[in-house]
């Protein structure tokens, strides 16, 4: 992998990992079309570690918040609305990981079939496009309940599947259950920050064996992939506020479209 392909991916890594239209989907297609090989996985830990900066960035003062209450309820020791949400971050993670070491050494077979790719991109469509649907609600993040959580993380373990967004499934159930939409951003993505602060940390020894190039590469993989994933952020967050993420729908549906032709074909 040379320089500018380094840029490249580290400009799609932080366009797609947080808009709702499937980061490894567009791998998926990616290396097809213009043949590309697939990432060394030095880039690929280096590039995550980017978005995974672009979100501690977005959301630093929420998640400053965040623990100055939870230290004010756990010296009082009363069980408050912070206590909830981190409680139901905890639960929400909790499918994910099951999900991923089930699916550990089978998740490849995924990444080989553009029939299930373009399945799961109409899939994500379809859940999309029912958003368009939803009533503004009022259920702020700290009434998010555990049963809440869990069923939002239950669609959290699909996106391990190429075709099936993350950010998409995630914001879209939450609305489904009532949650206020900014609140079902935010939700989203805190649960986004510790599955790939996780995902990282258990990649993070093989940097050891990293040679200096591909630390070079993966480097401006990071700084490509924090800057556009950060604007790409911004951009979601007024999307879904304006209440118009069913238009990502049309994209994917785009995109189901071109993987089952270049299956058939």
């Amino acid at each position: 992998m040379n320089l500018l392909q380094a840029i490249f991916l580290g400009i799609i890594q932080g366009l797609t990992e947080f808009l709702p239209i499937s980061s490894s989907g567009h791998l998926v297609i990616f290396q097809k079309i213009f043949r590309f090989s697939t990432p060394p996985i030095a880039f690929d830990i280096l590039a995550h570690l980017g978005t995974l900066f672009a979100l501690l960035f977005f959301f630093r003062k929420d998640i400053k918040k965040i623990v100055q209450n939870l230290h004010q309820e756990i010296k009082s020791r009363k069980r408050g609305d912070y206590t909830n949400l981190l409680f139901s971050l905890i639960v929400g993670t909790i499918p994910i990981v099951i999900w991923g070491i089930l699916l550990r050494e089978k998740i490849n077979i995924f990444f080989d079939s553009f029939l299930l790719v373009g399945i799961s991109f109409f899939f994500t469509a379809i859940i999309l496009y029912i958003t368009s649907f939803v009533k503004d609600s009022k259920k702020e993040i700290t009434k998010i309940s555990p049963l809440d959580a869990i069923i939002i993380g239950i669609f959290q373990a699909f996106a391990i599947l190429p075709g099936i967004s993350r950010s998409g499934l995630t914001i879209s159930v939450a609305l489904y259950q009532q949650i206020k939409k900014e609140d079902a951003f935010k939700f989203s993505f805190f649960l986004g920050i510790i599955a790939i602060f996780g995902a990282n940390l258990l990649q993070m020894p093989k940097i050891l064996n990293f040679t200096t190039q591909e630390i070079l590469n993966g480097l401006f993989g990071v700084l490509f992939s924090a800057i556009v994933g950060f604007v790409a952020l911004k951009w979601l967050q007024k999307i879904i506020i304006q209440g118009k993420l069913h238009y990502f729908g049309i994209y994917c549906i785009i995109l189901g479209i071109i993987c089952i032709l270049i299956y058939l074909l």
